[in-house]
């Protein structure tokens, strides 16, 4: 009814609705009570749970970034770590490659010296075969000569009654047929 008689007042008379009246001022008395009561008791609650979260978010923000730091300083140890044990990892596979060229030059260098003691062995060997092969046919020489010369002559021939004949022809033979 405020209202019914506020308008048909400023209407009626032909008054100003800017100049304010009597509701007006009740009306702004209880807005002003109404927001001196949310001031007083509603804000003060509402204030400290957004500083208490606000307090929160910023120790949540902080841990984070600790967290994160101590990240990147792990990520960075671990990179190092990393780096070193790709390093001490490529030094044992140089060794290991200077060991085994080292092992294949010594294996070679020794079978080197075995090839060339069997060879000196076998030379001596050979000699050693064909000194005893001609010294074996050196004394068989002078029956091979009579048995070749019995052929020859188609008689028999005595080894000891013609040794001069037989030691001439040898030493013909030895001496590559100059005589």
């Amino acid at each position: 009814m405020l209202f019914a008689s506020a308008g048909a007042n400023s209407s009626g008379n032909g008054g100003n609705f800017l100049i304010p009246n009597g509701t007006f001022v009740v009306e702004l008395v209880v807005f002003l009570v109404v927001l001196g009561v949310v001031a007083k008791w509603i804000l003060p609650p509402l204030k400290a749970v957004s500083e208490t979260r606000q307090a929160r978010i910023a120790v949540a923000s902080q841990t984070a970034e600790e967290a994160r730091a101590e990240s990147q300083s792990l990520l960075a140890e671990r990179d190092r770590v990393l780096a070193e044990a790709r390093a001490q990892a490529r030094g044992i596979v140089d060794h290991a490659n200077q060991g085994a060229d080292q092992a294949m030059q010594n294996g070679r260098q020794r079978g080197q010296e075995e090839y060339g003691r069997l060879v000196t062995a076998s030379r001596a060997a050979t000699a050693d075969e064909g000194r005893r092969a001609r010294e074996e046919l050196m004394g068989r020489l002078d029956s091979l000569v009579a048995a070749a010369a019995e052929r020859v002559l188609g008689s028999r021939v005595d080894v000891e009654q013609h040794r001069g004949l037989i030691d001439e022809a040898i030493a013909a033979a030895s001496g590559g047929g100059a005589a």
